[in-house]
C-alpha cells in the first residue's frame, strides 16, 4: 500500500474495498463519477475508456465489478494522472491502465476503438460560470482543455459502430448536449434525470449515446439522490 503524503486524503468505499488517495488542495471527486459508473451497462470482454479520469475512480471502482473487461484512463493533468497512478498501485487492479495525455491527439496511444467510452467531462463553458483559481479544479469544471464538442468529436472517432458514450452532465444544458452528440454520429439511446430531492428539479443528467445508432430515446425513471438528509436506497447501495 503506498504511504500517503502530507498533502493527501485517503478516501475509503464500498466497504473498504476501494481506497482512493487525492490532493486536499487540488479537484476531488464527489458523488457524480459513482452515479455514471452505476449507469454504465457493460457487457463481457468489452474494452472502456474514461476520457478525464482524474484520480482514477471510475475505471477503479467499476474493475471489479467487470473483472472480465479491460479500463483504461486519460488525464490531461500531470498531478492527478499521478494521483491514479498511485490509486491503481494501491487497489492492485489488474484490469486498470492510466495514460497521461489530452484525448484530442492521443488516439495513437489508446489503440482505439473501445466498445465503450465513459466521461464526466467539464461542465461549465469556457468564459461562463465562475472559475476556480485552482488549476486543476478549473480545468476539470470548466471547458478550459475540452469541449464538449470536442470530447464528442473524439468519443465518435474513437468507439466501434454501434459503440456506446456514456456521460454525466448539467440537466439545464441537455439540448446542447443532444445537439452536439448527434452532429457526430452519437445518438441518445437512455437518459436519465438526476434530481437531488423528489421534490426537486433535476440538476443533473445521465446518458447513453450509440455510435450509429437509431433515433429511439428511453427516458429512465428519476433518479433521486436523497430521502431526507440521507441517500435514497438505490444511491447507498452504489457503496455497498
Amino acid at each position: 500500500m503506498p504511504k500517503r503524503a502530507p498533502d493527501e486524503t485517503l478516501t475509503t468505499l464500498c466497504q473498504g474495498r476501494l481506497q482512493l488517495f487525492q490532493k486536499r488542495q487540488a479537484y476531488r471527486f464527489s458523488i457524480d463519477p459513482i452515479l455514471l459508473a452505476n449507469f454504465v451497462r457493460l457487457k463481457k470482454h468489452e474494452r472502456i475508456l474514461d476520457i478525464g479520469t482524474g484520480c482514477g475512480i471510475i475505471p477503479l471502482y467499476m474493475s471489479a465489478r467487470y473483472p472480465d473487461s479491460t479500463f483504461t484512463g486519460i488525464e490531461i493533468q500531470k498531478e492527478l494522472f499521478d494521483l491514479a497512478v498511485k490509486n491503481l498501485r494501491a487497489n492492485a487492479s489488474q484490469n486498470v491502465r492510466f495514460l497521461r495525455g489530452d484525448v484530442r491527439t492521443a488516439a495513437g496511444k489508446l489503440d482505439a476503438p473501445f466498445h465503450v467510452i465513459v466521461s464526466n467531462p467539464p461542465y461549465v463553458k469556457k468564459e461562463t460560470g465562475r472559475m476556480s483559481p485552482q488549476q486543476s479544479r478549473r480545468v476539470a469544471r470548466s471547458e478550459v482543455l475540452l469541449s464538449l464538442e470536442s470530447l464528442c468529436a473524439a468519443s465518435s472517432s474513437l468507439l466501434y459502430t454501434k459503440g456506446r458514450l456514456y456521460l454525466i452532465y448539467p440537466a439545464q444544458r441537455l439540448a446542447d448536449l443532444v445537439t452536439t452528440a448527434k452532429a457526430h454520429a452519437l445518438e441518445p439511446h437512455r437518459l436519465r434525470l438526476i434530481h437531488p430531492r423528489s421534490s426537486e428539479p433535476a440538476n443533473l443528467l445521465l446518458i447513453e449515446c450509440l455510435k450509429g445508432g437509431g433515433t429511439e430515446l428511453k427516458v429512465e425513471k428519476p433518479l433521486c439522490i436523497y430521502e431526507g438528509t440521507d441517500y435514497s436506497q438505490e444511491v447507498t447501495s452504489y457503496y455497498a
